[in-house]
């Protein structure tokens, strides 16, 4: 059903709400519904970007603890329409347009003189600071711009065709015995 509309309209790019992991008895179902959407983005060869719940809505609202009325609320402010929306159709659409101006930063379609604070800080300026041993603190960079394979895939570079493990022959003959060892 996504291949299928992926392939009967023009999508350039794909946004995902990405579950909270450990966010509920749900999460798990969740997970597996986006890696399912996943793989047929892939097949389509479509890009995707992902964003979760806390990030979205703070982009939306400029608070991370946003309720599903101000979520209606922004979409419906964006869009110039009094007229009720569901709550997860508004969910779907700030996805998309996330999504959009993050593949639009991307391209150089847009600048990030462009961006709202928010966007700013989670496309290009997110960092978190870590503790390593024998090395003190190390800055991180975790803004989107930097996380490709992680919150955004590239996946209309990808030749189409089948995209298939190594051969065996190609993996280190230790990590193939400690493979078939578990």
């Amino acid at each position: 059903m996504v291949e299928d509309l992926l392939q009967r309209y023009a999508v350039d790019v794909v946004g995902i709400e990405s579950p909270a992991y450990g966010g509920g008895p749900f999460s798990e179902t969740h997970f597996g519904l986006m890696m399912f959407s996943l793989e047929a983005v892939f097949e389509v060869r479509k890009d995707c970007v992902l964003f979760d719940p806390v990030t979205l809505k703070s982009m939306a609202t400029g608070r991370g603890d946003a309720s599903k009325t101000d979520m209606q609320r922004v979409v419906q402010l964006d869009t110039m329409n009094p007229d009720p929306i569901q709550n997860d159709e508004a969910d779907a659409y700030c996805v998309a347009r996330q999504a959009a101006r993050f593949t639009l930063l991307r391209r150089g379609e847009l600048q990030p003189n462009d961006l709202s604070k928010k966007e700013k800080v989670v496309f290009l300026e997110r960092k978190r600071k870590k503790k390593m041993v024998g090395r003190g603190v190390v800055t991180k960079r975790t803004a989107h711009v930097f996380r490709e394979n992680s919150r955004f895939f590239s996946f209309s570079a990808v030749p189409s065709g089948d995209v298939k493990l190594p051969d065996k022959s190609m993996i280190s003959s230790d990590l193939v015995r400690w493979l078939e060892s578990t």
